[in-house]
């Protein structure tokens, strides 16, 4: 009889301990979903200004580096934008030469770039020209997808229409979300070289990268869809990529050399470097290598 008591007893008392752990376990799981939902709207709803942080947080206004020659050029989209731009012309240029079109990565603007700038100028010797995002530095507009893809090709044509470059003697230059810009310009139209540096395959797949907990490419909106535009690519391609880039991974880069269609392409792998903007005395050395066989290309 004693034992059945305490048993009965053991019963009554793992119950309630049963069902408090349930209702804990409960309460735990409808915040853990609760937050996932929070996550998701949030990353729904926020996508541009997660995409686009340099609009988001204002950079500082450094103004152009110290003794260099800057001028400084408006151009207007389209879609009504009035686009700044900085032109820094080479030593004894002629349109010949060619010309540089160089585009900046989400986090920074206009002056924050513009020791990058005034670096493909000396390195290459060809004017340069440098500028901004709707709605960044002192560009008008929002930035999303279309309206940038719009300032890069008003942008391009500002080169051709009013320094008289032809589009096959421009150099269209990409780092990091530059990259997709620059992917956009080049598909457009045959140019002399696509250089990236950290650009992504596609927005959808950078967004899984980074938030790898949520179903990120079917939450994003924006395509920035580069790796589609390498298998039609007819411009040159040289893809730059950090072994060590913590924002976009090498694997991204490999495979957006891999997808380029385009005879002449060469894939620049940098051991030990991050997403920064390459500045190796290496690095411009097989650039102008490459630049020197699209010449030769050019000719025939």
């Amino acid at each position: 009889m004693n034992a059945e008591c305490g048993v009965r007893n053991a019963e009554s008392e793992t119950k309630p301990h049963l069902q408090r752990l349930w209702q804990r376990a409960l309460r735990i799981g409808t915040w853990l979903v609760g937050a996932y939902a929070v996550a998701a709207i949030l990353l729904v709803l926020g996508e541009n200004r997660l995409a686009f942080p340099g609009w988001t947080i204002r950079q500082p206004w450094l103004g152009p580096p110290a003794k260099t020659m800057v001028e400084e050029e408006s151009m207007v989209t389209p879609d009504g934008n009035t686009i700044q731009g900085w032109w820094l012309p080479a030593t004894d240029w002629t349109p010949g030469k060619g010309a540089v079109l160089y585009m900046h990565g989400n986090g920074q603007n206009l002056s924050t770039c513009g020791k990058a700038l005034r670096s493909w100028r000396n390195e290459l010797h060809m004017s340069v020209l440098g500028f901004d995002y709707p709605g960044f530095g002192h560009s008008s507009g929002t930035p999303d997808e279309q309206s940038c893809y719009a300032a890069s090709q008003a942008a391009f044509d500002w080169i051709v229409r009013e320094k008289g470059v032809a589009a096959r003697d421009v150099v269209v230059i990409g780092q990091s979300m530059g990259g997709a810009m620059a992917t956009e310009v080049a598909s457009r139209q045959r140019c002399r070289a696509l250089i990236t540096s950290g650009a992504f395959t596609s927005f959808p797949d950078i967004a899984q990268y980074h938030y790898g907990w949520l179903p990120a490419r079917y939450l994003v909106r924006l395509k920035f869809d580069n790796l589609a535009k390498m298998r039609r690519m007819e411009t040159p391609v040289f893809i730059a990529q950090g072994m060590e880039d913590q924002t976009v991974p090498f694997s991204q880069g490999a495979q957006l050399y891999a997808a380029a269609v385009v005879g002449l392409k060469r894939f620049y792998p940098m051991p030990g470097h991050g997403h920064s903007q390459p500045d190796s005395v290496e690095f411009y050395e097989a650039v102008r290598a490459f630049l020197q066989k699209t010449r030769r290309e050019n000719l025939h």
